[in-house]
């Protein structure tokens, strides 16, 4: 089971601004110019680390010319959630990677990028559902 995910950032201070004051995550516990951590879902932490210090505990890791190979994903219950979820995205200093969109598949999703290009996926899929244990089924 997943229950932190880290990402590698060049400005913790940036990131704060884009997460926390922008996307309205919570904070956890935070170490000025360090590390962030977030609530990010039921039981999931994202952790947001100054890519300088990464080496440390990870090996050789850095940011190349092309976004990251990662994508975070935002599933909501309606069309307006991806539209709000881009919106406030794009008010907090992202970079648009797509606006919304009906897809072929019946959904609607956008995609912006954060500060450091991490994608964030808003997706609206009529068929996806998380019960009340977490369960996911209709993908």
């Amino acid at each position: 089971m997943i229950t932190a995910l880290t990402l590698g950032v060049a400005d913790i201070e940036h990131s704060y601004d884009f997460y926390v004051t922008g996307l309205g995550f919570r904070e956890i516990y935070y170490a000025q110019g360090e590390i962030l951590f977030l609530q990010a879902g039921h039981g999931l932490m994202l952790s947001l680390w100054n890519i300088t210090s990464m080496p440390s505990e990870y090996g050789d890791i850095g940011h190349g010319p092309q976004a990251p190979p990662l994508s975070l994903g935002h599933n909501t219950e309606s069309v307006a959630q991806v539209e709000a979820l881009y919106a406030r995205a794009m008010a907090a200093g992202a970079t648009s990677i797509g606006a919304p969109t009906t897809r072929e598949w019946g959904g609607t999703s956008a995609c912006v990028a954060d500060p450091d290009g991490f994608r964030w996926d808003f997706v609206h899929n009529p068929s996806f559902t998380i019960d009340d244990t977490g369960l996911i089924t209709g993908v």
